[in-house]
């Protein structure tokens, strides 16, 4: 339907367990979009503490893929402050992006032109609901160290590092773990003059750190800190059907870097099922 409306289909983020060239072919059919795929850590260990089920050969199959089908371009995503995270998990992200460059390069019928590599790094907010709710996000101090590992180990010019500002960061951590309280810190903000805080050129950080003052509470109370599995979160009294011994059996594997199936391959025992019922999403 969209080649005969000559609509270009654009997609955010490719899934690299299920690109496909046919699925290529029907992104490139009307006009050819770029492509960002999501590794998410730069190292097989980080990608198993984050449960990512994938492996290095897995990206460097679709890059392939991307490149046979025409692409000199591809944009790599990942995140930085990921919980055990390590200075070698960060050099491992451009250690990946230079393997990625050698293959085009090492590719008998590669498009013509030069290859060019985006790496986009985004700070690790921790979210509520997930096994790692109880995390702390690394402070703005290890935010600032983590990008400048990020920054210097880069020595190929065929790639460009980007990452998020760090402030933004921090805001973002809050908000994600933040209890009612905050009602009014947004709105001695809003009174401040924040406004339109995800454009750079208007995101005016010192209005949020003296509203968060001026009510009388800590940004680092609710960003920075690891929660026990004994607190009791903002959220637990909401019930979506998956338990509260899942998601921390699952943070305790996440620590020892042991990832679980896919729910399609096997259950994990989440407790959805009894909320369907006893059906399961992954059958």
């Amino acid at each position: 339907y969209t080649d005969d409306q000559k609509i270009s289909m654009s997609l955010p983020s490719l899934r690299i367990d299920n690109f496909s060239e046919e699925l290529l072919n029907r992104i490139k059919s009307v006009r050819k979009s770029g492509l960002t795929f999501a590794p998410e850590a730069g190292t097989q260990r980080l990608r198993d503490v984050i449960n990512k089920n994938i492996t290095e050969k897995d990206v460097l199959r679709s890059c392939a893929l991307a490149f046979a089908g025409g692409y000199t371009t591809v944009k790599l995503y990942f995140m930085l402050g990921l919980p055990t995270e390590m200075d070698e998990d960060i050099r491992g992200i451009t250690e990946l992006a230079r393997k990625v460059v050698d293959l085009f390069y090492s590719m008998p019928s590669r498009p013509k032109g030069k290859v060019s590599v985006s790496v986009s790094c985004a700070t690790f907010v921790p979210k509520p609901h997930t096994p790692f709710q109880y995390e702390p996000q690394i402070t703005g101090e290890e935010i600032a160290h983590k990008q400048d590992v990020l920054v210097k180990s880069n020595t190929n010019r065929r790639i460009e590092v980007h990452y998020h500002h760090s402030d933004t960061s921090l805001l973002e951590g809050v908000f994600a773990r933040g209890d009612r309280r905050l009602g009014k810190v947004l709105l001695r903000a809003f009174e401040k003059g924040c406004r339109f805080d995800s454009w750079d050129e208007t995101f005016r950080f010192p209005l949020w750190e003296e509203a968060f003052a001026e009510c009388g509470l800590d940004p680092a109370f609710y960003a920075n800190r690891t929660r026990s599995f004994e607190e009791i979160l903002p959220w637990s009294h909401l019930d979506y059907g998956i338990t509260e011994e899942f998601l921390q059996r699952e943070n305790r594997r996440a620590h020892e870097a042991v990832p679980t199936p896919n729910c399609r391959q096997q259950c994990a025992g989440c407790g959805i099922q009894a909320l369907m019922g006893g059906a399961c999403f992954g059958k």
